[in-house]
């Protein structure tokens, strides 16, 4: 990941502080990110 990706989670995190009881929002962003963090992958499977 580079700034571009860390400053979508800031702001991402931002958005969830600011309407903190919005649990849908929150499922939302969730989404989001695992979209992100699926472009990342470390491991093909894991190693234990």
């Amino acid at each position: 990941m580079k700034e571009k990706e860390f400053e979508f989670i800031a702001n991402k995190i931002a958005d969830i502080l600011d309407d903190i009881n919005n649990t849908e929002l929150q499922e939302q962003i969730k989404g989001e990110l695992k979209e992100l963090a699926s472009n990342f992958v470390i491991y093909n499977q894991s190693t234990y």
